[in-house]
């Protein structure tokens, strides 16, 4: 392998520990000593953010997820460790979601180290193909997919949520919550199946048989149910299942795409009958 020059040996491997701790000191650490921190804010601000739930302060949930700190003298150091990708997406996220709580004038203050931070996290995330998301008033992050991109900018909000949480990182092997979202799109596209089925047939056919034959709408592993049991589907592994999952997901974004092309066609179609008619 040939020697690697300046810009290659940059985009070297991640270490997430370090990068962790990067972040995290732009959190903690004040501008200059004696002025609030990034932290010191967000924990002032704590008690005004709508999904505190049960927790008294922003350094509890920090003892609960493992990120805790310690103090070096007067400097505050990460103290929490980062053992897989995981570790690192929820501190990400929880941070983004954290520095929403610092009203906005506030949040000026800190301006130049927010956009540092921000900055460092949406690499490491384009690093490992994620990215964060506003989803409603929360900051997911998800994994990144041009049909996703472009379907969400194209339903209704209630839709795009429901849409770009089966890509959030965490659903990961959980076939109850993914298959719960697909029932879902699948309701959204149930009233156009007529629509569908004029644009391209084959898809229509495949999908809402998938929909109907993969313990999606129906129990399909029950054998003693002989009108919905499906052999096939009952015999697969979890990650075979999730594998189908995910499928039909993909399937579902395209439905949506080649509904908003229709429309787009349409438009078309009624220019060219109008240019047409005025040549007459």
């Amino acid at each position: 392998m040939g020697r690697q020059n300046f810009f290659e040996k940059l985009e070297s491997k991640i270490n997430l520990q370090k990068e962790y701790e990067k972040i995290d000191s732009l959190v903690l650490q004040p501008h200059w000593y004696g002025n609030a921190s990034i932290e010191d804010d967000i924990e002032r601000y704590f008690k005004n953010w709508k999904y505190k739930a049960n927790y008294l302060s922003f350094n509890e949930i920090r003892e609960q997820l493992g990120f805790t700190y310690t103090f070096d003298g007067i400097v505050a150091k990460s103290y929490g460790c980062i053992n897989n990708i995981n570790d690192f997406f929820d501190y990400c996220e929880m941070i983004v979601n954290m520095i929403y709580t610092i009203p906005e004038g506030k949040r000026l203050f800190h301006e130049e180290r927010i956009n540092e931070l921000q900055r460092l996290i949406n690499y490491d995330l384009n690093y490992f193909n994620h990215e964060i998301r506003k989803v409603g008033d929360k900051y997911l992050i998800i994994q990144k997919d041009a049909s996703v991109s472009e379907v969400v900018d194209i339903v209704e909000d209630s839709l795009a949520k429901i849409i770009l949480e089966y890509n959030h990182y965490v659903l990961k092997g959980d076939l109850e919550t993914k298959k719960n979202i697909l029932v879902k799109i699948a309701n959204a596209l149930e009233p156009k199946r007529s629509e569908i089925k004029g644009i391209n047939n084959q898809l229509y056919k495949d999908y809402f048989y998938l929909i109907n034959n993969m313990e999606i709408r129906h129990n399909n592993s029950d054998s003693s149910d002989t009108s919905n049991y499906n052999a096939y589907f009952d015999k697969l592994t979890l990650k075979e299942k999730e594998e189908w999952y995910d499928e039909i997901y993909q399937m579902g974004l395209l439905i949506f795409l080649l509904l908003e092309n229709k429309e787009r066609s349409t438009k078309v179609a009624n220019i060219k009958n109008l240019q047409s008619d005025a040549k007459k």
